[in-house]
């Protein structure tokens, strides 16, 4: 096994020089630095974690934090995501360490598992409003970054895509096709992107001349059943809609599912637009007919988390690490002109 003294020895540096390019030490130059890490690689050079540890005051490990297990529902897309996440910090040296907390219990949840876990630094997912991890972490100079935005002014790292245009592309794109009556089907409004979802739709509606009292926000979890279980409410109904915006491709494909039932033409009868997270075995473009989507596709995130994370714990500043992605709109067969 290849050991510090045999890289000291192939490359005629001292072992404390050695030991601190390959921890970091600032003092140690660039040009020194790449020779030794490289020289490391060639010869096969494995650090003991422990000793790395005691050097450096750093695990070389990072959490990531889910708001509750629920997220796992989204698998596979959602452990390819994890992956993903794993491989870019492991090619730094990284290891992934994975919790959740209890639903209803986020706060202490967090708490327990900085408390408990020898991390550097903490990636969290699913962001409340105001979300109090997020304060937590601010007040104890733990280096995070969270994927989404709680929507509060506290200066911190994180990785968004722009919910506030989903809403308003889809409006937009709806009200110039001729639609009055819109719903927005939600998820729950605790959660920061839920919030910028409806608060743009309200505006939107708004901002398009559209009649606020034809156009509402519904919600429900995101699944195939709780979609069918709104679509026979909302489409059995006199007033029913014209176009609806879903925050699921699961929930859309339930509307889809029952709008056939009754007869309707998905495209004519009835629009339908869904945000496409990239969930597996929900391939929008595969519905009948293709569905109209905002399109971030959540593996997108899985490299950039990663490597935020890394320079947050290399002393990068967080307000230097606030990325808003945009979202774009993809138009197909499922929005068209009303027939009433």
């Amino acid at each position: 096994m290849t050991t510090l003294a045999a890289i000291s020895k192939h490359l005629g540096l001292s072992m404390a020089t050695v030991s601190r390019a390959l921890n970091g030490y600032p003092e140690v130059n660039a040009k020194t630095r790449q020779r030794v890490v490289e020289a490391a690689e060639q010869l096969g050079y494995k650090p003991n974690s422990v000793a790395q540890r005691l050097a450096t005051g750093k695990s070389k490990m990072v959490g990531i934090m889910l708001q509750s297990p629920d997220e796992l529902v989204c698998a596979p897309t959602f452990l390819q995501e994890l992956f993903y996440i794993s491989n870019t910090l492991q090619a730094k040296g990284y290891d992934l360490l994975i919790n959740s907390s209890t639903m209803g219990d986020n706060v202490e949840g967090l708490k327990n598992f900085v408390a408990k876990s020898a991390i550097d630094g903490l990636i969290v997912k699913a962001p409340l409003v105001n979300d109090e991890r997020i304060k937590f972490l601010i007040e104890k100079n733990i280096p995070f970054v969270v994927h989404g935005h709680d929507t509060s002014a506290l200066e911190y790292a994180y990785y968004d895509i722009d919910n506030s245009s989903i809403s308003s592309k889809a409006v937009a794109h709806l009200s110039e096709l001729g639609h009055e009556r819109i719903v927005l089907i939600n998820g729950d409004e605790k959660q920061a992107f839920a919030k910028k979802r409806s608060d743009s739709f309200i505006q939107a509606v708004v901002e398009n001349n559209l009649n606020a009292e034809q156009c509402r926000v519904l919600h429900c979890a995101p699944s195939v059943r709780d979609g069918e279980n709104l679509a026979k409410q909302l489409l059995g109904g006199k007033d029913k809609p014209t176009a609806i915006i879903c925050y699921s491709s699961k929930v859309a494909h339930g509307i889809y599912t029952i709008a056939k039932e009754m007869g309707l033409t998905i495209g004519a009868d009835l629009s339908v637009i869904a945000h496409d997270d990239g969930v597996a075995h929900f391939e929008t473009e595969k519905f009948e007919p293709p569905m109209t989507v905002t399109c971030a596709p959540l593996t997108n995130s899985s490299e950039p988390i990663a490597e935020a994370i890394i320079q947050l714990i290399s002393g990068e500043s967080p307000a230097k690490l606030q990325t808003l992605m945009p979202v774009e709109l993809v138009i197909r067969e499922s929005t068209g002109t009303p027939r009433n």
